[in-house]
């Protein structure tokens, strides 16, 4: 089957994030999308409210059309009602990254981003410097960049950015999602364990992203975050050229100190630096990386530099929702304690003055278990109080594997800083009763809607 051959696609699942940049992708590639979910809320609902897509709600046998092809999110699974039904009609299913591979990708030179973090805001950026080269290009991201008004978007030119992600592509096809891609380019940050769901161990995950850097071609291009050493173990078997990116000395692009500019330097290429709008170490590596990959492509510098200077970032990372005399509002999708440390230390750079109320729901398939039960202690070190939300879905988890909230509170107070773990329903509340004239930055982190906890003490504070 060829892209000529049908042009009507069912998204099994619209309703995430992911799926509804994926819808995007398809509308704008000029397929005709319907899809399913039991309902659909922000920010899913005002990506698709915008888009020519039909909406069915709740699930139900009778949604599915009479032929495929059918795209299978990766939240669905046996015993589900569409599923099921799909499966006993024999229509044809696909998971979206198969789907891409069979359909989008055939004929674009792929730029993968992949890694445990920065995965979203690096790719954004990539596909943002080469919209500002001209390019045309194509791209799919699992957030909401800020300067383009969907997660995904097809266009005329060569190249197509793509987030990797190393998660399972469909209840039928455990493969990390990646690895339908097959990248020209690679993109690749720091690489630690996470999805306890599906990988037993790093060495596990280190499986599937070893099988990545064999798709890319003897001509392809591999760059590396330099300074973490699985990364480095992994990238120096690269079948192709590799360019290190990271603070340490041995690397081919080199981020130097600097808080409000990107600082740079590069082997052969001289020092550089440029205003930037983010905050944050990570974020800086993240642009770092961006710039250095379509420099090592070849396009002109100083036309990359100026249009990375415009780049605004993903939703939901470190993202402004409230900021008055005395009182900071930060949204971020942290959910990893490399993940959570960065955020907050970003926090402590911009406004080192403040109270950091850290609120954190324990939400992810890793982070709702015990195997993070020392490292989230130390990822809160640089707050002021942590405040822990509703463990998710926590009678799903047998409590010898779930985490500890017990242990995480001593481990949290020993290090002087406050604690409190309250059912998400109560946060806004709290927040609200402990605000004193003291500076104070709130800092939610979630990689899941937090019961709509941001929204609900918006309201509540700002009716005073």
């Amino acid at each position: 089957m060829t892209l000529q051959d049908k042009r009507f696609a069912y998204l099994m699942g619209i309703g995430g994030i992911g799926m509804a940049n994926v819808a995007a992708l398809l509308c704008e590639a000029e397929w005709n999308i319907t899809g399913s979910d039991n309902a659909i809320y922000p920010p899913a609902s005002e990506l698709l409210n915008r888009l020519p897509v039909s909406l069915k709600t709740p699930y139900s046998a009778e949604n599915l059309p009479k032929e495929g092809p059918i795209i299978v999110g990766n939240a669905l699974s046996r015993g589900h009602v569409e599923v099921e039904e799909a499966l006993n009609k024999n229509l044809e299913i696909f998971s979206f990254p198969e789907f891409l591979r069979n359909f989008i990708l055939n004929g674009k030179n792929r730029i993968v981003v992949a890694g445990t973090h920065g995965k979203t805001t690096t790719a954004a950026c990539i596909a943002f410097l080469l919209e500002n080269l001209g390019l045309h290009s194509s791209f799919l991201v699992g957030g909401q960049p800020r300067d383009f008004p969907f997660g995904g978007h097809s266009d005329s030119g060569d190249w197509f950015v793509l987030e990797g992600d190393e998660y399972d592509s469909a209840f039928f096809d455990k493969r990390s999602k990646f690895l339908h891609y097959f990248p020209h380019v690679l993109v690749l940050g720091r690489i630690e364990f996470d999805h306890a769901d599906i990988f037993s161990s790093l060495e596990d995950i280190e499986k599937s992203f070893r099988l990545l850097l064999r798709q890319v071609p003897e001509n392809g291009l591999v760059v590396a975050f330099g300074d973490h050493g699985t990364t480095r173990r992994i990238a120096e078997n690269a079948p192709c050229r590799v360019v290190w990116v990271g603070e340490g000395e041995e690397n081919d692009w080199r981020l130097l100190p600097g808080t409000d500019e990107l600082c740079w330097t590069a082997k052969d290429r001289g020092e550089g630096g440029v205003r930037w709008k983010l905050f944050g170490q990570h974020n800086r590596l993240n642009a770092l990386m961006s710039l250095a990959t379509l420099v090592e492509l070849g396009f002109d510098t100083g036309v990359v530099v100026n249009a990375i200077s415009r780049f605004s970032g993903v939703r939901r990372r470190l993202e402004l929702l409230l900021e008055t005399e005395n009182l900071t509002v930060l949204d971020d999708f942290a959910h990893h304690p490399t993940a959570i440390a960065a955020a907050i230390q970003a926090v402590r750079e911009r406004q080192p003055n403040n109270r950091i109320v850290a609120v954190f729901e324990p939400r992810s398939n890793t982070t709702v278990r015990n195997y993070f039960q020392n490292e989230l202690a130390e990822a809160f070190l640089r707050a002021d109080d942590v405040v822990l939300g509703t463990i998710h879905r926590a009678d799903k988890i047998p409590e010898a594997q779930r985490l500890n909230t017990d242990v995480l509170a001593q481990s949290i107070r020993r290090k002087n800083l406050s604690f409190i773990h309250l059912p998400n329903e109560e946060i806004p509340e709290w927040l609200k009763a402990h605000l004193t004239d003291e500076p104070t930055t709130i800092l939610f982190m979630s990689n899941g809607s937090f019961s709509n906890v941001q929204s609900r003490f918006l309201d509540i504070y700002k009716k005073d």
